[in-house]
């Protein structure tokens, strides 16, 4: 059998139907970096009861219908677990089975998931796994056609896989007047581009000379050390042009789709700047903002992990596919209706991808006008307008820091809007929010400081084959967030938003082989300031919490560091690049700390708070320093990288900001920065951690546990103990 009596009898043209016939609502929700929409569906996970139970879905499955083995193989692979019984099944996953719908929102999602849910028999609902309903291109019943995706072709060098991108290309040059403003009429070709010829004509490296035509720039992991580069040795072959058969696959694969879009011109960095010559590539890496935003259209590589790889990938589905019909009474004629698994979707693959793991790629799509990315299981397309993909499902982005619309709209304003006072560019790119009671409306996610911490902490996730490529890896995305605040950039952080950015910490990295607690990796040379999340390495940055201290210091502040003076030198020319040095003057509070554990090493990896006699009394505050950078992996992390010993050093805390009532709560707190001596010259400082401290009501001891109850006491009792201290403020240099 195809499928069993229970599938033949489920309905999907009536679950899509009145799931779509729901009205429209906001979602509800109220998080402030989550802009709601008037356009959420509830789900109906009950719509048609299926199986009894998981076992009688399992023994349908074994027997040869195809819905029920779509099913089981695609929950089965959610447990992680190879040795399960029937009898733990039944156990730990009992209750009736029923196919239904998920919420959804149209401007997000496009259209539902089809749900496989369970309801215990506490009544409670869950969901087991959800899939993508989709038909095959030449038939697509045309009252579906909103709520259906496209099959997507099992090739994607395939003639029509090609033309479903071409038409993209298209309809966004021909129809999006928001993509095609006239200042972007004639945009000059980068310094070198590559001439991808046709059939009779070999790709080959020219000069540009300051022509402008239609080009598209490449986004790719070269994946380790490649010998197909420009360079002295492969000038002369480059120039007179290279047999396409030649090229790295993923390269290659690059030219073969300018040639199917018809555009003449490809820019890859590999063979577009000179790789043996520093001042070659320094000078073209600050216009990387420029080639990527003048792109027609930048291709991105998703699953390509290297140059070899190539980005025309056969397309293979790990849990097959399953059919149903769809029945329109009114019609003789039945549709074959697909499911695909929910995780093979495109937000899914392409953040697991190669690619999302670079930092150079971070800033290389944001910065593009539009993007076609190859994921592993169909192309996506991204312009200002619109977001769709090979499947049909037409979205807006799931994460906010990566609008098009506005990344483009800062592009496309600079020149335009410039002279305009800041408060109103910001108005009319839609950052600069209304007025609100609510503690929190008025430095929304709309912020423009906000989406640069997005950003940031996207870009801090991902790894850098040279660590010196921090700051100008980001420098493209800095150029454009420069013309919108007309603030001063500092290695990574903006003069104006420098107090409430000194809260950020970096996670660690850990070893693959687990050998320690943390990689002993330092960076390779100097980076930025000590004050700079650049400044060390890390998996990720935590910026986003920025914007309570920043509201802090707007909204409930009682005590704030005065910035003096803040400078950074250039290694180069660029303002976005490189620095040598930098320093932070701030006048503050001071707080001496008497004693810090050693720094993280291999001989002593797990630090205990010292041994304290009865007869001798510290300070609640002098405890929680030196605990926390003995147990807060972020702290201990950035300790190890930043200490620098010298005779006679001290170390002290410089408050950042003191408030009688946290944003969003009234909890009074702090954050401070733990610092060292840097034996140079009087009163100058090295960061060595961030440290926030909260004053939370006592709790249940009960409830929460023997050690939390203390761990909380004593940070309410060292807050007090700042709190009421009287200590002079100080001048002080962090370098």
């Amino acid at each position: 059998m195809e499928i069993c009596d229970l599938c033949q009898k489920f309905d999907i043209r009536e679950l899509l139907l009145q799931s779509a016939a729901q009205k429209p609502d906001a979602t509800g929700n109220t998080d402030r970096n989550y802009v709601d929409a008037n356009d959420y569906r509830a789900p109906m996970p009950t719509f048609y009861k299926h199986h009894e139970g998981i076992i009688a879905l399992k023994n349908s499955a074994e027997q040869g219908c195809q819905l029920c083995a779509l099913f089981w193989k695609t929950w089965v692979k959610t447990l992680n677990k190879d040795d399960f019984t029937e009898d733990w099944l039944e156990k730990y996953f009992p209750g009736q089975l029923y196919i239904g719908s998920s919420s959804w929102t149209k401007s997000r999602q496009g259209f539902p998931y089809v749900m496989l849910t369970q309801q215990a028999p506490s009544g409670n609902s869950r969901t087991l796994c959800s899939f993508e309903a989709f038909a095959d291109r030449e038939d697509i019943p045309s009252e579906g056609a909103a709520l259906l995706g496209r099959a997507v072709y099992s090739d994607p060098s395939l003639n029509g896989c090609k033309s479903v991108a071409a038409e993209w290309l298209k309809t966004c040059l021909d129809e999006h007047k928001e993509c095609n403003p006239a200042s972007d009429q004639a945009r000059p070709l980068p310094t070198r581009v590559i001439d991808v010829g046709d059939e009779n004509h070999a790709p080959k490296l020219i000069d540009s000379n300051g022509k402008t035509d239609p080009y598209i720039a490449l986004s790719y992991c070269w994946g380790g050390d490649s010998i197909f580069v420009f360079n002295d040795g492969t000038m002369d072959k480059l120039r007179n042009g290279i047999p396409i058969n030649d090229f790295p696959a993923t390269l290659r694969d690059a030219v073969l789709i300018t040639r199917a879009l018809g555009i003449k011109y490809v820019w890859i960095d590999a063979l577009c700047i000179k790789q043996d010559s520093a001042e070659d590539w320094a000078r073209e890496a600050a216009k990387m903002r420029d080639v990527y935003s003048g792109a027609v259209l930048t291709v991105v590589a998703a699953n390509a992990p290297s140059t070899r790889s190539g980005i025309f990938s056969e397309r293979k589905s790990e849990n097959g596919r399953a059919a149903v019909e769809w029945r329109n009474p009114a019609e003789e004629k039945t549709n074959k209706i697909h499911l695909r698994p929910g995780s093979e979707l495109w937000d899914h693959a392409l953040s697991a991808s190669a690619l999302m793991t670079r930092g150079w790629c971070l800033q290389e799509g944001l910065l593009a006008q539009r993007t076609l990315s190859y994921g592993a299981q169909q192309m996506i397309w991204e312009c200002s307008c619109y977001q769709d993909d090979e499947g049909g499902r037409i979205t807006k982005a799931t994460e906010d820091y990566r609008s098009k619309g506005f990344i483009q709209d800062c592009i496309r304003r600079q020149n335009t809007e410039i002279s305009k006072p800041k408060e109103s560019l910001l108005e009319k790119l839609s950052l600069r929010s209304h007025k609100s009671d609510q503690w929190w409306k008025s430095y929304s996610i709309a912020d423009p400081y906000d989406k640069w911490n997005d950003i940031t902490e996207q870009f801090m996730k991902r790894s850098l084959t040279m660590d010196f490529d921090v700051l100008p890896a980001l420098a493209g995305m800095a150029r454009v967030f420069q013309h919108v605040l007309k603030d001063e950039y500092c290695a990574g952080i903006w003069k104006n938003e420098i107090l409430s950015t000194l809260a950020w910490n970096r996670s660690p990295r850990y070893p693959a082989d687990q050998s320690t607690r943390f990689d002993l990796a330092k960076p390779s040379r100097y980076l930025a300031p000590s004050w700079c999340w650049a400044s060390i390495l890390g998996r990720e940055s935590t910026m986003n919490n920025n914007w309570q201290v920043r509201d802090a210091l707007k909204l409930s502040a009682h005590s704030t560091a005065k910035v003096v003076s803040v400078k950074t030198t250039l290694k180069g020319d660029d303002p976005f690049g490189q620095v040598t040095d930098g320093e932070l003057v701030l006048h503050t509070r001071f707080v001496k700390v008497d004693q810090l554990p050693p720094a993280y090493s291999t001989e002593q990896q797990y630090l205990d708070k010292p041994e304290i006699p009865e007869s001798v009394k510290i300070s609640a505050f002098q405890e929680v320093a030196y605990t926390y950078l003995c147990t807060i992996g972020s702290m201990t992390y950035e300790y190890y990288q930043q200490h620098k010993p010298c005779p006679n050093q001290e170390f002290g805390a410089v408050e950042i900001v003191r408030w009688d009532g946290a944003p969003g709560s009234q909890v009074p707190g702090l954050d401070m920065l733990l610092v060292e001596s840097t034996g140079r010259k009087e009163g100058e400082y090295r960061r060595i951690a961030h440290l926030g401290l909260r004053k939370y009501p006592e709790p249940d001891e009960e409830a929460v546990g023997s050690d939390a109850y203390k761990g909380t006491i004593l940070e309410s009792a060292a807050c007090d103990e700042i709190f009421k201290a009287k200590l002079k403020k100080r001048t002080i240099t962090l370098i």
